[in-house]
């Protein structure tokens, strides 16, 4: 695997957690640089990641404990892959409009069917009955609804992060310098994240990430797939009301 620090000198990784740092990225940004020298084009590396997600998806609706195993790596190597594609795109210097839009629609749609197919497959093994299905299915539910508010929160906090660049690139007088940005191989931290990369090569000490790889690899591997549901669903909904509904509420001054 690659050596983190490594990982750290590469202006194409951008912002991991810790998930990405220390079981992703080693994977990742070898199959990375590979792929840069083929002809394959980062779109195609998104759509593959989608389709080994479907797979994924195919092995929890079946829910048995092997099945469950399974679907837990094919879920990891998809967001290998899904780590690819923006790498690619960044080097080979690819990226496009359309490529964002489909990465971040596949992304959604995957972890939707992804997290009904968990609840169905343990459903359909009659691992759930009563009040224990009914509050599976709510979870799944509200998973997938904040799922939506933490995308479209992605989308603002990128088009924030374009403007700060782009301010911090102009001139600022000198009684502003120490309100400039701190910029790392081209991304914007605060003094907390710049700490966390330069030691850890984290941006994050948990993120929407960890969730996914809570809910999706690492207890259905340990055939605890509900409980993953549940931990993962208060996790999300905490970050939902924290930085979707406090911070917008603070914002708009109604104190």
């Amino acid at each position: 695997m690659l050596p983190l620090f490594k990982l750290r000198d590469n202006p194409y990784v951008r912002y991991p957690s810790p998930w990405d740092a220390y079981a992703t990225l080693p994977f990742a940004v070898p199959i990375s640089e590979a792929f840069c020298k083929t002809k394959i084009t980062p779109n195609q590396i998104t759509v593959l990641s989608f389709l080994i997600a479907l797979f994924a998806v195919w092995c929890f609706a079946l829910g048995s404990p092997w099945m469950l195993v399974l679907g837990g790596l094919l879920y990891q190597v998809s967001y290998i892959l899904d780590c690819c594609d923006g790498y690619v795109a960044r080097k080979t210097k690819q990226s496009s409009n359309f490529g964002f839009w489909l990465d971040h629609i596949l992304d959604e749609l995957k972890l939707a069917l992804l997290v009904l197919a968990l609840v169905y497959g343990q459903q359909r093994l009659g691992n759930l009955d009563g009040w224990l299905l009914t509050a599976s299915w709510v979870m799944a539910g509200l998973y997938v609804y904040t799922r939506a508010f933490a995308k479209g929160d992605l989308l603002i906090k990128e088009t924030i992060e374009r403007n700060t660049a782009a301010n911090a690139a102009a001139p600022v007088a000198a009684s502003d310098a120490l309100a400039e940005p701190i910029i790392i191989n081209g991304m914007v931290m605060t003094p907390f994240q710049a700490r966390l990369y330069r030691k850890f090569m984290i941006v994050t000490p948990f993120s929407v990430i960890e969730s996914q790889a809570i809910i999706f690899c690492l207890l259905p591997i340990v055939q605890l797939p509900i409980f993953g549901l549940f931990i993962t669903l208060v996790i999300t909904v905490l970050w939902h009301l924290l930085f979707d509904v406090y911070r917008y509420w603070k914002r708009a001054g109604w104190r």
